[in-house]
């Protein structure tokens, strides 16, 4: 008995988290998170005030884990379209190029992704160990192959973390748009060492891309078991 009270006490605060995040997202469409009040967050989830201290200690402990489900929601993604187009996944420039048109497309197709990464306080690197680390090994898996052209691997990652990152803001601002993201692509491969030719071909390669997650995120609604609130950057109080 005490194990199912148990199971159902953590069934009901993942979900009340969830409200929580659901809230947070749902208001940060219309402020900053400088903006964001605790009252706030709980009338628009339909808790008592003091429910929130439950799971974080601050709004600033609330966004260190919208960060933190930013970036699981985009590993996730990846990992969706792992299986909806696996063929050609052991070649580190094709994951390259899907996983790069794929985080790119995040930001073109879905507005409220832009919005949290640039525009209203959210930690900029959210998703950047998760992506950074992708990179790192298919930059280093594509070197030892021969396939890129490259010096100084730790450099390379940097620089093609920072332009993916800053090709996501010109296409949340608008001076890009989607049908720049394949060119783009394109380009990087290029930096790579890959020869025109070849990195154009995977850069416009036929993939059906799964739609970009829907918003607002849940770690309900992903595949993996969710860290506790602030594992990382605050203690959960409850």
């Amino acid at each position: 008995m005490s194990s199912r009270l148990s199971t159902l006490s953590g069934a009901k605060r993942a979900r009340t988290r969830d409200l929580l995040l659901v809230a947070a997202q749902d208001l940060l469409m219309e402020r900053s998170a400088a903006g964001l009040g605790i009252r706030q967050i709980t009338d628009r989830a339909g808790l008592v005030h003091a429910s929130f201290y439950n799971y974080y200690p601050d709004t600033a402990g609330l966004i260190a884990d919208l960060g933190e489900l930013l970036g699981a929601t985009h590993a996730a993604a990846m990992a969706d379209l792992a299986r909806a187009a696996p063929a050609g996944l052991d070649d580190p420039a094709v994951r390259f190029a899907r996983v790069t048109r794929q985080t790119l497309r995040f930001v073109a197709l879905e507005p409220g992704f832009g919005r949290l990464m640039f525009d209203v306080g959210l930690a900029v690197d959210s998703l950047n160990p998760e992506l950074r680390l992708q990179l790192r090994l298919d930059i280093e898996d594509g070197a030892r192959r021969g396939l890129f052209q490259l010096s100084d691997p730790v450099l390379t990652v940097s620089i093609l973390a920072g332009a993916i990152s800053g090709l996501a803001l010109d296409l949340h601002r608008g001076l890009l748009t989607a049908a720049d993201i394949d060119a783009a692509t394109a380009r990087l491969l290029c930096l790579l060492g890959l020869p025109p030719q070849s990195a154009d071909r995977l850069g416009h390669e036929p993939v059906t891309f799964p739609p970009p997650p829907a918003l607002p995120m849940r770690w309900l609604a992903l595949p993996m078991a969710a860290p506790a609130p602030g594992a990382r950057q605050t203690g959960d109080r409850s």
